[in-house]
């Protein structure tokens, strides 16, 4: 019911509302409906606690695939989002053999590597790109993408677009 209401109230208002707003409105609608039916279903029994967790990571996971460019993005705020601990996001992260802050990183890096290679915007600096995706210092993001690529942000993108 309480869900409904909010949905009719969205609806009577949407059209007045800024695109940038309507964004982040339908995000969390989406995130809100989840969540009520997720807890409607835990209630009756449908969903055993173990499932329960998969969803709740895939759906944080999703979060932060979101929220990659934020880079203030954080453990805290990530589970304040979720209305969770830091603790228990820690532990949801643990049983896939991951960190949050690992997982952050690897997304964030993945994202800045797609982007240096991209054809559309071959002019896109470094700079940018590695900003884009809530890297705030150079050298921070120069090291990272280095261990994980093996070779610089620069370089990964010179030799990429030798070869093409």
């Amino acid at each position: 019911m309480i869900l409904a209401r909010f949905l009719e109230g969205l609806a009577d208002h949407w059209e007045s509302l800024e695109s940038t707003p309507t964004e982040r409105l339908g995000s969390a609608v989406v995130d809100l409906s989840v969540a009520f039916l997720m807890s409607l279903a835990e209630a009756h029994g449908l969903l055993s606690p173990h499932p329960r967790r998969s969803e709740l990571l895939e759906e944080i996971k999703a979060f932060i695939i979101r929220n990659l460019g934020e880079p203030h993005l954080s453990p805290q705020q990530i589970a304040a989002e979720h209305h969770i601990s830091v603790r228990y996001l820690h532990l949801l992260f643990n049983h896939d053999k991951r960190t949050v802050r690992g997982f952050l990183q690897e997304q964030r890096l993945e994202h800045c590597r797609a982007d240096l290679t991209d054809p559309f915007h071959p002019g896109r600096t470094v700079g940018v790109i590695r900003a884009r995706w809530g890297f705030r210092d150079d050298a921070v993001f120069g090291r990272a993408f280095k261990k994980a690529y093996g070779i610089s942000p620069g370089e990964y993108r010179k030799r990429h677009f030798q070869v093409l």
